[in-house]
């Protein structure tokens, strides 16, 4: 019986391998895999809850005095981008999924593996400073929770992270009702 070339050529390699343990040859270390690093944590709710902003009149207005003001806005909300917060190139990611229920809106973002990764922004009421930070790259889904006793989009606890690493939001998008039948 002839034996295809590729195992006669693996059964030369294990009879080769063979003898040189038999003669007390050394034997080649196994190939290694590349190490695999561990997915990056999950950042949740980091947002700084207040955000002190001091806003300036920026020009003199003939007739008026500027009042410049000082204060602790609350944290509002989160948005994210495919890139630096106002790089010409980085515009607003709306949320994949979106779903209202009783207690609030709840957003959901699968963010598809990119170059440069994705960075977020944290929102403050009543100003229109914000702060923002990079994600780390593997990070692939983002989701908040806003809290619906407000007239304003107002988040009760936000995530980001490797989304096979994550609890995935325990709300789903309700079904849509059969269509109407007509006689």
């Amino acid at each position: 019986m002839r034996l295809p070339a590729v195992v006669r050529s693996l059964s030369a390699a294990i009879a080769a391998l063979a003898a040189g343990l038999s003669a007390g040859a050394p034997v080649p270390p196994a190939p290694t895999a590349a190490p695999v690093s561990a997915p990056s944590p999950m950042l949740a709710d980091a947002c700084p809850p207040q955000l002190p902003v001091r806003q300036t009149v920026a020009a003199a207005i003939p007739g008026w005095t500027a009042q410049d003001q000082q204060g602790n806005y609350p944290f509002q909300r989160v948005a994210f981008y495919p890139g630096a917060p106002g790089d010409a190139s980085a515009s607003l990611i709306v949320p994949t999924v979106e779903y209202k229920g009783q207690s609030g809106l709840h957003d959901r973002w699968d963010l598809p593996r990119r170059a440069g990764g994705y960075w977020m922004t944290c929102a403050y009421g009543n100003t229109t400073a914000t702060v923002a930070r990079k994600l780390a790259d593997d990070v692939d889904f983002c989701q908040a929770d806003y809290d619906g006793r407000f007239m304003t989009l107002v988040v009760k606890h936000w995530s980001c992270g490797v989304k096979r690493t994550m609890s995935l939001p325990t709300w789903t998008r309700p079904a849509a009702p059969p269509p109407k039948r007509t006689r």
